[in-house]
């Protein structure tokens, strides 16, 4: 079943795989769709069945990506569970599903067997009804926690009484942002004890909305998720879609895309790190960063008209074209920022300050690291080597005018994902470099011209966002608007997995320690505070809990 491969690396036989799965799921097993490349594998079983398939692909290192539900009208809640091999076999993905009657639809909790479904199994409950037996904290998500009755956790936070009066943190909310949230710290003294988080404050039923525009749309609409990552969300919703309406892309349209997609992790980045250099008290590191990454957005700016939202892709290619001039002015200012970048890139590894704030800070090792489903630079900064633009390559990823190496690190600390995010912003500008070296030699067209049809069926698509891996799943049933729309963060799993990383520590670190994820969200609303020994509580906005402990530093 599994082989030790040469350098370490576990390889598994799809062949073998599905034959156990068949054998542990019979006779509720049916392979009902195999997308066109191959390796997206839909597999229909029982809903009773989803727990022990869970703990075989678990076993075999599959990671569960996520878990999410569609709903069938009169046919039930179609209830997915979507795992991944894509480190292991090059774009691989396993996705079980089973039908749920819609008026009782139960399901076996996973939430016990692997914190990565945790958050998505909660989501599900809220927003399909679906019921997950003994999972191990029921609680909202996204509602609030006491509405319409209190739902206490099995396991954690037994000892905080929840109050009938709603505690709602209110701002501030920012449009370009998914979720707002607070943390509820349990400390003694300054040492924490526990975490316990809840997001959703700012949730936008930005999915319910993709739901109701047509597939034209929502390439508009995604983008707008997160303002920083703007191009990411299109991509991973068109991997999708193309995947779907079997649609070739040009190859110019595929370095153009690229190109885009590594700018914009070069301004997230250099965005992050000077984030994360105010939240440690370093605020000459933010006028440095933020000065240097206008030269980025300069570059976005000369190709598509825009600084911040591109607005550049549509389905099938591009909307936008380089000509040689703006290929030489791209690179011009890509070297000037390389220049500035290496130099607050070298101070910043010298730093004392940096390294007293963030080195042996927030240690995430790698077995919980896994066990959370952590992506992106947080999860290569834990030593696993995860990437989708390496694993599931994309666009121009992997092309044979592309190449680069993940770069990951294995300190698994604040320190590692800084450093992670510094090597990877170099890394994206020699990715750049490589497109523009290939939009020299590759021409033709930037869009698929030829007539299609909108077929009925279903897919999935990601991409590497700056944070991480970012999940789409579509549903079409052949009219002009999807009929499902699913969207998986790559900060839904980093934030979550934030319970691992701050306990053990003091008060004085938690901010940088949340920050060290890039987490997506409105600003931490608010920070509540609980005494373990005297049990009070203490509430404060953020910017007060930054201006009371950065003191301490």
């Amino acid at each position: 079943m599994i082989i030790q491969a040469n350098g370490g690396n576990i390889m598994i036989n799809v062949k073998e795989v599905l034959g156990k799965l068949r054998d542990i799921l019979s006779p509720d097993f049916q392979v009902t769709r195999i997308d066109r490349n191959g390796r997206h594998i839909y597999i229909e079983t029982s809903s009773q069945k989803l727990l022990d398939a869970a703990k075989f692909l678990l076993d075999i290192d599959g990671r569960l990506i996520h878990v999410t539900a569609s709903d069938l009208g009169f046919r039930g809640i179609k209830l997915l569970h979507v795992y991944s091999f894509d480190h292991l076999v090059k774009n691989l993905h396993l996705i079980l599903y089973a039908i749920l009657p819609r008026d009782n639809p139960v399901a076996p909790s996973t939430a016990s067997l692997t914190y990565q479904s945790n958050w998505a199994e909660r989501e599900t409950m809220e927003l399909m009804g679906v019921k997950f037996e003994n999972h191990p904290d029921p609680r909202h998500i996204f509602l609030p926690f006491e509405w319409p009755e209190p739902v206490e956790s099995s396991k954690e936070w037994k000892t905080v009484k929840l109050e009938r009066n709603v505690i709602l943190p209110i701002g501030p909310y920012h449009p370009a942002l998914i979720e707002g949230g607070y943390f509820k710290i349990k400390v003694d003294g300054e040492d924490i004890l526990d975490v316990d988080i809840k997001v959703g404050f700012n949730h936008r039923g930005i999915m319910r909305l993709a739901e109701r525009r047509s597939f034209w749309k929502n390439v508009f609409l995604v983008s707008r998720v997160c303002g920083i990552c703007n191009i990411c969300h299109p991509l991973a919703y068109l991997n999708a879609v193309e995947n779907l309406f079997k649609i070739d892309v040009p190859d110019r349209a595929k370095y153009i895309r690229t190109l885009l997609a590594e700018l914009n992790r070069i301004h997230s980045h250099f965005l992050w790190l000077g984030v994360a250099g105010e939240l440690i008290g370093f605020k000459t590191l933010l006028m440095w960063t933020w000065k240097a990454r206008e030269l980025v957005q300069d570059c976005v700016e000369l190709i598509t008209g825009n600084r911040v939202h591109m607005d550049a892709v549509i389905i099938g290619g591009s909307r936008i074209d380089l000509t040689d001039e703006m290929i030489n002015k791209v690179r011009e200012k890509l070297l000037a920022f390389k220049s500035q970048a290496e130099r607050i890139i070298d101070i910043v590894y010298d730093s004392g300050l940096v390294r007293k704030r963030t080195e042996n800070i927030g240690v995430l090792k790698l077995p919980e690291a896994k066990n959370a489903g952590i992506v992106g630079p947080t999860a290569r900064a834990s030593g696993w080597k995860i990437d989708v633009r390496k694993d599931s390559p994309y666009d121009a990823y992997g092309d044979e005018y592309t190449s680069w190496d993940v770069v990951t690190d294995e300190g698994s600390d604040v320190l590692a994902r800084v450093i992670v995010r510094c090597k990877e912003t170099l890394v994206s500008i020699d990715i750049c470099m490589q497109c523009l070296d290939a939009l020299k030699r590759v021409h033709g067209p930037i869009i698929h011209k030829e007539r299609f049809e909108i077929p009925e069926g279903e897919a999935i698509g990601k991409s590497e966002a700056p944070r991480g891996e970012l999940l789409y799943y579509i549903v079409s049933n052949g009219t002009i608007n999807p009929h499902t729309v699913r969207i998986r963060t790559p900060s839904y799993r980093n934030i979550a997995a934030l319970k691992y990383m701050i306990p053990g520590y003091t008060l004085a670190d938690v901010p940088i320690i949340i920050g060290s994820v890039d987490p997506c969200f409105a600003c931490t609303d608010r920070v509540i505070i609980v005494d373990e020994k005297h049990g009070k509580k203490q509430v404060m906005s953020y910017d007060l809990f930054l201006k009371k402990y950065l003191k301490r530093r």
